[in-house]
């Protein structure tokens, strides 16, 4: 444990159930013992050992072991609300005043790894009984307002220490998994036969003065903001085959030519996200003729260069937060090499300023991201955008089913709140303490808004894969209906000649015009279709000099029958096709990142297609995203599609690549 703590690991570790305690070396601990009594024998100061505290650092005391009672007891000091000892975790406002389980769990984590390197003249046992909270799976209720990481986490991490001393006025919870049965620390301690510990000189100080609680939640968030980074850009390529757009701007040239380490790795990863697609064009081929919009929009086309700052941002603020992991976090810290008797030293290696740093970026990509999100899922809602789809993403009937048009006003509001939170809290700093903490890191705050920040994002990520599966479903719909549907066989009818090129734009007249008038129903769409394929045929044939119109009358009539009982089928809606190797839900010729998401969406969720009122009775929309905000923010997602796609990243060679 000692020394190797990275994000993701600390993740793994603080959202399960610690299974064994490490081999922990006691020499170099005794060694900053021995040297703090050395200099304690000698009568010499040493803050927070017989000096007091913070502002008050010129008084003086002999009571040692006092001291550090004295400093838990009034750094105990922040709100928990009755509904957070109760067991209801919520108060009437629907709050809580409560740092969760996980994140608790983080922070002893984080805090004993800490105190091992050996340089807070904290004892083995203490460490030891530290560690055994999280084999016992006793967890403090702490508060979650009051610090400001200056001088370390002082207020959550003396919630923690409390409890080591076995404090009856200290709350846990308790128990394996939900609901935590609550009690007292003292309690818990008797249950267990753990030995509380009675605190020895600098101790309470070298359990409090850091930044445990700060850089422990700075680490999940840091580590499932990456898990978003690349579920974004699964995303994208995904809203790219929904779109049937045009990826040339995803060619390796491109790229090449402008450098940037994070833009080259967004593009090579939506790329190989991309590849198999037949519902892109520019990816092994290129357009090189046709009407209509001839580049994607910003949203996908410039995903890359959007993206990849912030990838870039990410990595920083992962090597940020693993060296702080990794680092001896406390205030007097103790050099046992320095000297026959080594060395006490005064510094503020407590400041939690580069976790600060590492969150207000990470806060600002989050919002970057969800920028990007947010402007390609109502890009795919909005008929005038979306290349043909159904306005709404309707099914059908866009007079009577509105399908998709709550989550655009969802996504609205999302990205607002979104937007709020990436203010940088580092702004915000108040003179504290006497105004010794006259500059203060505000670190928890600001991971605290972070991960708000990353929830909202999540919201939004589910919202697009619910949209993009719906959109690529009817995308496969409408390829399936121009496949089944051509106007030529049946011009024999009309004695008119066409040559190649009229033929094709006959084709493309009938492609065009059922794409362009996506705002109404199918009804109404093959009407008009038939209708203007007939006038174009009529026009023809007039300049040919002659006008068949009873002919070209039944050949309208005729193709608008056909088109009609087409959608009129049941067996022609919409419906994802079962992947023999997997037995999951498949789309044929989606692209391999898309592939696995939808069959996470359609198979693992059992989300099924939406059919507007058709569906009436079924589960709301919000029920089903939910399902997918759940599997998000859990991990079912993200270890479905980095099991699947795991070839895919060993492929990728981009420096930015993060440890997942």
């Amino acid at each position: 444990m000692d020394d190797n703590l990275f994000a993701p690991r600390h993740a793994s570790v603080a959202l399960k159930t610690w299974k064994k305690l490490q081999d922990l070396k006691a020499e170099r601990l005794q060694q900053s013992i021995d040297v703090l009594n050395s200099h304690l024998d000698h009568d010499w100061v040493i803050y927070g050992v017989n000096t007091g505290f913070g502002g008050s650092a010129d008084a003086r005391t002999e009571k040692l072991r006092r001291l550090q009672i004295s400093l838990l007891q009034h750094t105990q000091s922040a709100i928990i609300a009755t509904s957070d000892v109760n067991g209801e975790l919520l108060d009437r406002d629907g709050q809580s005043h409560a740092i969760p389980t996980d994140w608790v769990k983080a922070a002893i984590l984080a805090r004993a790894n800490q105190n091992l390197r050996g340089h807070s003249a904290v004892r083995l046992e203490v460490i030891q009984t530290l560690l055994k909270l999280l084999w016992f799976d006793i967890t403090p209720v702490v508060p979650l307002r009051g610090t400001i990481s200056a001088s370390g986490d002082l207020m959550p991490l003396s919630y923690i220490a409390g409890t080591l001393t076995g404090s009856p006025g200290i709350r846990v919870r308790h128990g394996p998994s939900a609901p935590h049965r609550l009690t007292t620390a003292q309690a818990a301690f008797e249950m267990h036969n753990i030995t509380p510990i009675e605190l020895a000189p600098k101790e309470g100080l070298g359990l409090i003065n850091g930044t445990a609680p700060s850089v422990a939640l700075a680490a999940l968030i840091v580590h499932e903001s990456q898990q978003l980074a690349i579920l974004a850009q699964l995303l994208t390529a995904f809203t790219a085959e929904s779109l049937a757009g045009n990826v040339e701007w995803s060619n390796p040239f491109i790229h090449a030519i402008r450098p940037h380490p994070g833009q080259r790795e967004a593009a090579s990863t939506i790329r190989a996200l991309l590849k198999g697609s037949t519902f892109v064009t520019g990816l092994e081929s290129r357009k090189r003729t046709g009407e209509g919009l001839w580049q994607d929009r910003y949203s996908t086309r410039t995903a890359p260069q959007w993206l990849g700052p912030y990838l870039e941002d990410l990595l920083l603020a992962q090597r940020q937060i693993e060296i702080e992991l990794n680092s001896t976090s406390d205030n007097p810290v103790i050099d046992t090499a320095a000297g026959p008797e080594g060395d006490v030293y005064s510094g503020g290696n407590f400041q939690a300023t580069a976790v600060t740093s590492a969150m207000d970026k990470t806060k600002n990509a989050l919002q970057m991201i969800g920028r990007m999100v947010y402007s390609q899922c109502t890009e795919l809602i909005n008929p005038s955008l979306n290349n043909g789809l159904d306005a709404n993403l309707v099914f059908g009937d866009p007079d009577n089913s509105y399908t998709m048009k709550g989550i655009d006003v969802n996504m609205s509001a999302y990205m607002a709140e979104l937007a709020a939170l990436a203010h940088p809290v580092s702004a915000h700093v108040q003179s504290a303490e006497l105004h010794n903490q006259g500059i203060n890191s505000l670190a928890f705050l600001s991971a605290r808004r972070t991960m708000e920040a990353l929830d909202i994002l999540a919201h939004m990520c589910a919202c697009h894969a619910y949209v993009c599966c719906q959109a690529i479903d009817l995308r496969h719909y409408h390829r399936r209906f121009l496949a089944a549907h051509t106007p030529l066989p049946a011009l024999a009818s009309i004695s008119i000649k066409l040559d190649e090129a009229q033929r094709a734009e006959v084709v493309a007249l009938f492609t065009d015009t059922w794409h362009d008038d996506n705002k109404t129903s199918y009804q109404t769409r093959c009407r008009r279709v038939a209708s203007r394929v007939a006038s174009h045929i009529l026009s023809l044939a007039m300049a040919q000099g002659f006008a068949p119109l009873e002919a070209i009358a039944a050949f309208e009539i005729g193709l608008c029958k056909d088109m009609l009982a087409w959608v009129a089928d049941p067996a022609n809606d919409p419906e994802p096709a079962v992947s023999v190797p997997t037995g999951n839900p498949a789309m044929p010729g989606l692209g391999h990142g898309s592939s696995v998401l939808y069959g996470v969406v359609r198979g693992a969720l059992a989300i099924p297609f939406n059919r507007g009122v058709l569906a009436h009775g079924q589960p709301t929309i919000g029920s089903d995203v939910s399902k997918v905000y759940e599997a998000v923010r859990l991990g079912a997602v993200m270890d479905t599609i980095m099991g699947e796609l795991s070839g895919l990243w060993e492929e990728q060679p981009a420096p930015t690549r993060a440890k997942l």
